[in-house]
């Protein structure tokens, strides 16, 4: 990895699809606050996708352009799915990439919190 693990970070991770099939490498931001990531355990990431999979209440488009300049790094439209939540291991983040800036991630993780199931409920540690 060339780039520190952070909250807001994109990241590269081998994972399934909202629906649990179609396993291929895909861009997610890192949720877990920074100071919580230690290289032997998992992290919150919520995926990044480029196709309609989500409502519009379940997204947060990220800043990108052409050349890939933005502090995000995208060279094309996408949007972070809130609804579409993968736990995975430190050790599984194949490469990072840039960061959503501060105002995104505000919305990413009020998005996350507000489509959440209660505390108490029981938890996927692959997906949800």
């Amino acid at each position: 990895m060339s780039s520190p693990l952070q909250q807001g970070r994109i990241v590269w991770v081998t994972t399934r699809d909202p629906n649990g099939v179609n396993e291929k490498k895909r861009p997610a931001v890192i949720l877990t606050p920074t100071g919580e990531i230690q290289t032997d355990r998992t992290v919150l990431l919520a995926a990044i996708s480029s196709a309609n999979v989500a409502s519009e209440e379940a997204i947060v488009r990220l800043t990108w352009n052409r050349e890939g300049t933005t502090s995000t790094c995208l060279r094309r439209a996408c949007h972070v799915v809130c609804s579409w939540l993968v736990y995975a291991p430190v050790a599984a983040v194949e490469s990072t990439s840039g960061v959503v800036n501060p105002r995104e991630l505000v919305a990413i993780l009020a998005k996350v919190y507000a489509l959440s199931p209660p505390s108490d409920a029981p938890r996927d540690q692959t997906s949800r």
